[in-house]
């Protein structure tokens, strides 16, 4: 074979891996949803894409953004970097409910940001959801539903009936983080648990379900389903 020809092939090659992992670490990543703390915005088995220069710029195997353009803002659906001493290493998929300067709280499952409640009203009608363990079956379960408004954000939150859905005394959020809470209020462990989180360990902003696999297996309905912003 010509050594030019394989010169050209070989150089080829490696642009194209070159270019596609650029495209996976500056520009978007498929991340797998294996719980249910954001239901019903997302659900367990869902194939969500992120976009990863929302915000800023991150080399591989760095733990803060290295070049930052932009802020999450409340309401946005964020991918972060698991927080030091998380029992595990994955990363994590929670709305932003409040920014630095915020004095934020939970009442009853409800937010509640500078002293004023955000707008939220029961859903009327029942409610249940598909919920899976880790390793265990598909299960139905209950649920109380509501619509939550953050600025002009409209989204549902879920918490599970005569369940304590977990208050939070008021925290005001420093300058640089966010406060980050999961839309099914007591199935999450969120900056209730490991507090305000950096802006630079945000990965990302999730804007689409690419793909979803439920207890009947693919998810017409959530093909391409837009995340609720």
């Amino acid at each position: 074979m010509d050594s030019d020809k394989v010169k050209r092939e070989v150089r080829g090659w490696v642009l194209t891996i070159l270019a596609v992992l650029a495209f996976r670490t500056l520009l978007y990543e498929a991340v797998y949803i294996p719980s249910g703390s954001m239901i019903p915005t997302l659900q367990i088995g869902d194939y969500v894409i992120v976009e990863k220069w929302a915000y800023g710029a991150r080399l591989p195997f760095t733990e803060s953004t290295q070049l930052q353009w932009s802020a999450p803002k409340r309401g946005d659906v964020v991918v972060l970097l698991a927080p030091p001493g998380n029992p595990r290493s994955d990363d994590l998929i929670k709305r932003v409910v409040a920014v630095g300067g915020d004095r934020v709280e939970i009442r009853d499952g409800a937010l509640w940001l500078n002293g004023q409640p955000a707008p939220r009203q029961r859903v009327p009608g029942p409610c249940a959801y598909w919920n899976k363990p880790e390793g265990g079956p598909w299960t139905e379960e209950p649920c109380v539903a509501f619509e939550e408004q953050l600025e002009r954000h409209r989204y549902g939150s879920y918490c599970t009936p005569s369940a304590y859905c977990g208050d939070v005394p008021e925290v005001v959020v420093p300058p640089g983080t966010v406060w980050l809470a999961g839309d099914h209020r007591d199935h999450s462990a969120d900056s209730r648990v490991f507090g305000p989180v950096p802006i630079g360990r945000i990965k990302g902003r999730a804007v689409m379900a690419l793909a979803s696999w439920g207890p009947s297996g693919p998810r017409w309905t959530r093909l391409f389903h837009r995340v609720d912003h």
